[in-house]
């Protein structure tokens, strides 16, 4: 590989980390509080593809051997996730990764402390109904609200019913696990009973309390009221 091809390479690399933060696809991958470092990573490998060019134009051409010593055959590499990403970009986790999780699921800690957000039935997170579900097994802020969930279907694990379901990512979505919530009546979603795998949803539900427990696997339970299917949010992993 000659130094041109290697600079321009590392210029289309760079350009290709500052596209996908422009259009959000970076958010597939990674948490928002993230992308502005991608972006500059792409930005600096630019820079020093141009800094290399701009040196080689100002000194006289080394002479060439005629031999290929295979220098920076390797950064060819670089190339397979670029192209990937370029001609068929990975859509955001879904069912498929819960499933291969299997049993492993984000650790339960403390419930939050803050209140409910007001209103009839107020937008809370996956994680947050599950962390609260298993902190109270009377429901406590929970018992006798309605709230407001957004997830994707997946099957239940018993094979009995569906269930709600994000992934919660710490950095990346190497690291993601599932947050899930069992619908003991699946029948109120929005195109019953052949609701397909991760199509989203908001569902508005009621928490069967004391159903959060060790032997559930901190899965909660919940009972649907109504639901409308909804397009994937942007990001689709909460935090």
């Amino acid at each position: 590989m000659t130094r041109e091809v290697r600079n321009a390479l590392l210029v289309f690399v760079g350009a290709v980390l500052v596209l996908i933060v422009a259009d959000g696809t970076v958010l597939h991958y990674v948490r928002p509080g993230m992308a502005p470092l991608v972006a500059a990573a792409g930005v600096a490998v630019i820079a020093l593809a141009l800094l290399d060019v701009a040196r080689d134009l100002r000194r006289a051409p080394e002479p060439d051997d005629g031999h290929d010593h295979g220098s920076g055959r390797s950064a060819w590499l670089l190339l397979v996730p670029v192209l990937v990403v370029l001609l068929a970009a990975p859509p955001s986790l879904g069912s498929d990764a819960v499933d291969l999780a299997g049993s492993r699921t984000v650790a339960v800690g403390r419930a939050p402390e803050e209140p409910l957000p007001p209103g009839e039935a107020p937008a809370i997170p996956v994680v947050d109904l599950v962390a609260r579900a298993a902190a109270t097994p009377d429901g406590g802020a929970l018992a006798g609200r309605d709230v407001t969930l957004t997830g994707f279907v997946v099957p239940a694990r018993d094979g009995a019913g569906v269930d709600l379901a994000r992934l919660v990512i710490s950095c990346c979505a190497a690291d993601a696990s599932p947050v899930r919530v069992h619908l003991d009546d699946p029948r109120s979603l929005v195109g019953a009973p052949g609701v397909g795998a991760d199509r989203w949803v908001d569902a508005r539900v009621r928490l069967v309390p004391g159903t959060a427990t060790r032997e559930s696997g901190f899965v909660p339970t919940a009972t649907v009221l109504d639901a409308v299917e909804v397009p994937e949010p942007s990001p689709a992993y909460e935090y």
